[in-house]
């Protein structure tokens, strides 16, 4: 059994300066007791690496908190602040893309394509009554001017698109279905009516769709679907 004098026992039985803690962390001080030397020194120097590590972390803390670029610990507290700022940087570039002006005023018209255009209330209201010799032009040049179309719903499911086609089949229309990408939003299925070759013949059938319920969408394309 070592000796009362021991120094390790010594010096920190008079760091804590309590009978029982000492007791409990060196059981040879107690009687009747026998430890291996072995077993002595693994627990002095577990305690005293638990010490240093305690003591090192306090000053690695204390040098986070502080302002002293030189101090120990400064170096972690930048790279906390740096991982820090770098985050919220990400967040705010992709709030700011999700925001974008351009993106949020996005609309499904405004990617139509190129042969296709919505037409205007305007357009389908003449304000004056259009001569004989206007009619027989407009009709002579019809293919160079286009046809139009009713477009009764657009849908992501196809299957929504197809119920919807075989709906207007019944009351005596001849819908056809066009798949379009768009930007941000997937595919989608567009049900549409037509086409027609003159505005006459696109306002008789809208007028028959909206007594049946329907809200349609009037297109004019320059080339025939």
């Amino acid at each position: 059994m070592p000796p009362e004098s021991y120094w390790p026992t010594r010096s920190l039985c008079s760091v804590f300066q309590h009978r029982a803690v000492c007791d409990q962390m060196f059981p040879w001080r107690r009687r009747n007791v026998r430890l291996r030397p072995g077993r002595i020194v693994s627990a002095t120097f577990t305690l005293a690496v638990g010490l240093v590590v305690g003591w090192g972390g306090t000053i690695m803390y204390n040098g986070m908190k502080s302002d002293d670029p030189d101090g120990m610990g400064a170096g972690l507290k930048q790279l906390f602040t740096d991982s820090q700022e770098s985050e919220v940087a990400n967040v705010l570039s992709k709030r700011a893309t999700s925001t974008d002006p351009v993106r949020a005023s996005f609309e499904f018209y405004t990617v139509l394509p190129d042969v296709e255009r919505v037409v205007s209330i305007e357009e389908t209201t003449p304000q004056t009554q259009p001569s004989q010799e206007t009619v027989k032009q407009s009709v002579k040049n019809q293919d160079s001017n286009g046809y139009y179309m009713l477009q009764v719903g657009s849908y992501s499911k196809q299957s929504m698109a197809e119920k919807m086609k075989a709906n207007l089949a019944i009351t005596g229309f001849e819908p056809a279905i066009q798949r379009v990408s768009i930007q941000g939003q997937g595919q989608l299925f567009r049900v549409q009516v037509g086409p027609f070759a003159t505005m006459g013949q696109l306002g008789k059938a809208n007028r028959k769709l909206e007594q049946m319920g329907f809200k349609t969408l009037w297109l004019k394309v320059s080339k025939r679907p």
